[in-house]
């Protein structure tokens, strides 16, 4: 197995520790810094989240949706095709989740997530169109929380189906981490406004070509995927009682984007590792009930 491949599958589904955080609304933006002779990747989301609580025995539902805008800049010339249709992608994403205790100690979740991924060059065929989506059961034990399941997300930058496997725990009221995939991450509470952690995650996109790119004359590009390994500090500080601003730099590792035809790789783009930073805006609905 390609030793990229293997961290990154290493790394790809966890769910956090802190269950009673549930974010409205949260918009960012995200760069990695210019690096000569290599593909650079700028990110813009807003995303809005409602819950639905059931009664007691029936658990929760979540309502999301997300709109991201994927700017693509090409810093080497790539003279076997005309990049000007691939240089920025959209995603439209809904997601209907489920969440209920089957127990004292075991809960289930599960989502499906139908999404629209496209350079838009033409009109929505179903070729823009992903079904995403994952279940998961939780076993909370006497000091943490295991997580197992199975999850497909193309947000991932990859297009297969992924196992969930992951552990976090809250040490105490400043220290928590979380292990396994796709994130790892440490945590620490300053005190009442100021957080910082550090993590390892995925960062990636999977996305339709409307109109087919031609390359070498004869092959044709239909989908386009991005998917690179990021490693970098968070920190976070609240406004006020529910808004939170958060500042994101880090490394960014194990890039690779590349043009796909029938799911095969047929052009991969020259990528250098580089660093990154983020700016994150957050509305917290629950930050006082959190564990």
């Amino acid at each position: 197995m390609d030793l990229r491949l293997g961290v990154f599958l290493l790394m790809i589904v966890s769910t956090a520790g802190k269950a009673q955080n549930f974010e409205i609304f949260s918009t960012g933006i995200n760069s990695t810094l210019n690096n000569s002779n290599s593909v650079g990747l700028r990110n813009a989301f807003i995303n809005i989240n409602l819950p639905l609580i059931l009664n007691p025995n029936k658990g929760m539902l979540t309502n999301s949706i997300l709109f991201s805008k994927y700017y693509v800049d090409y810093n080497n010339t790539e003279e076997i095709m005309n990049t000007a249709a691939i240089e920025s992608f959209s995603t439209i994403k809904y997601t209907l989740g489920y969440f209920t205790k089957i127990n004292d100690t075991w809960s289930f979740k599960t989502n499906i997530s139908p999404t629209i991924s496209s350079n838009f060059e033409s009109d929505i065929t179903m070729d823009d169109v992903f079904f995403n989506g994952s279940l998961a059961f939780i076993k909370s034990g006497k000091k943490g929380l295991l997580h197992l399941g199975l999850v497909y997300n193309t947000g991932f930058g990859i297009d297969k189906p992924i196992p969930i496997i992951s552990y976090s725990r809250k040490v105490n009221n400043d220290f928590s981490y979380m292990l396994g995939m796709p994130i790892t991450k440490f945590e620490y509470t300053f005190n009442a406004t100021n957080e910082a952690n550090f993590y390892l995650k995925p960062k990636g996109f999977y996305s339709n070509i409307s109109d087919n790119l031609i390359i070498n004359t004869t092959d044709k590009a239909e989908k386009i995927k991005y998917r690179a390994i990021q490693t970098g500090i968070n920190y976070s500080h609240s406004i006020d009682e529910y808004w939170k601003l958060s500042l994101d730099a880090g490394y960014q590792f194990s890039t690779k984007y590349e043009l796909l035809s029938n799911n095969n790789s047929i052009y991969e783009f020259e990528t250098k590792d580089s660093f990154f930073v983020g700016l994150n805006l957050k509305f917290d609905l629950l930050k006082n009930k959190k564990n």
